[in-house]
């Protein structure tokens, strides 16, 4: 408890902590557990806590004499108490008097956007997976990515031990990269899959590498093992515009502009399925230059489809 006596950022996430389990603390008790004045108790709530959300979700009870917040808080948002800790030190400190006139305003406007986009509240309106359900998860998984800890949870009803690496959004779903010991390999789970979560002391060291690489996945059918291989593809000027504005993946580039906007672009995959359903969801404003096999491939299913109809 000495640290929490004299670190105020780790103070703040220890209260926090326990007012999201639904602990009802007073004054008396905090100042005897934490060994603290009255007076630095009641500033932490007053200028750090309370303020720190803006809807009452930390609140003193005067019937009870003693603060509460809504149950649970910490998983409705993306931080962990740590995270909120942090930004209720910095929005206390834009509010001083040695800040810039406006700073507070800015940096509350700032705190709000950020909640909103953490909340999910933009992904509900297109076809990307909503997190609602796993949010707890996500913070779990994204605390033991961070301090580099392994985890033991379920998966699909079955035990796992896991080394945590990234968590990734493919195609709309959200997806936990890891190594798997059981398997000796890394693999690909769903996260809405995955609960019954723990994090071990156990620490791990895992290619940097091989972790950045999945940023170049297009889907999950990304091979981290494989080494990534160019192909080129022809982009009619219908579709070509949209792929300029949002790549196919991150290792795109374009190879020759035509006159009618049209262009050729060149990319790295791993696998042929990374690209194909892209391939085939444009046909024919999309075509494969390069490699012949990827371009026998599509013929060959574009064939077996007309057969099927």
């Amino acid at each position: 408890m000495d640290s929490l006596k004299t670190n105020k950022s780790k103070r703040l996430s220890h209260i926090l902590t326990l007012l999201s389990s639904g602990a009802k603390l007073s004054t008396p008790e905090l100042v005897d557990a934490l060994n603290l004045t009255k007076r630095i108790i009641q500033l932490d709530f007053k200028e750090y806590l309370i303020p720190l959300f803006d809807n009452g979700m930390i609140y003193y009870d005067y019937s009870l004499k003693c603060y509460g917040a809504k149950t649970n808080f910490l998983a409705s948002t993306l931080l962990s108490s740590d995270e909120l800790a942090v930004i209720a030190l910095l929005k206390a400190k834009s509010k001083d008097k040695f800040s810039d006139e406006g700073f507070a305003t800015q940096t509350d406007a700032l705190f709000q956007k950020f909640e909103e986009s953490l909340s999910n509240s933009f992904y509900q309106e297109t076809l990307v997976e909503n997190i609602d359900d796993f949010k707890t998860e996500i913070i779990q998984i994204k605390n033991a990515i961070n301090h580099h800890r392994a985890i033991t949870c379920t998966y699909i009803e079955k035990p796992r031990n896991l080394y945590p690496l990234k968590i990734l959004n493919l195609e709309g779903f959200w997806y936990l990269i890891n190594y798997d010991l059981a398997y000796s390999e890394i693999r690909r789970y769903h996260l809405n899959s995955i609960s019954d979560i723990t994090i071990l002391e156990t620490e791990f060291t895992f290619d940097e590498a091989i972790i950045e690489g999945f940023g170049n996945a297009i889907n999950a059918f990304y091979e981290p093992h494989v080494e990534p291989f160019s192909i080129e593809l022809f982009l009619d000027a219908k579709v070509a515009k949209y792929f300029k504005r949002k790549p196919i993946s991150k290792t795109q580039r374009i190879l020759k502009t035509y006159h009618d906007g049209s262009c050729d672009i060149e990319l790295y995959i791993t696998d042929f399925m990374e690209i194909i359903p892209t391939v085939q969801r444009y046909i024919p404003y999309i075509k494969v230059i390069r490699p012949d096999t990827l371009a026998e491939i599509v013929y060959k299913n574009l064939n077996e489809y007309m057969k099927a109809e």
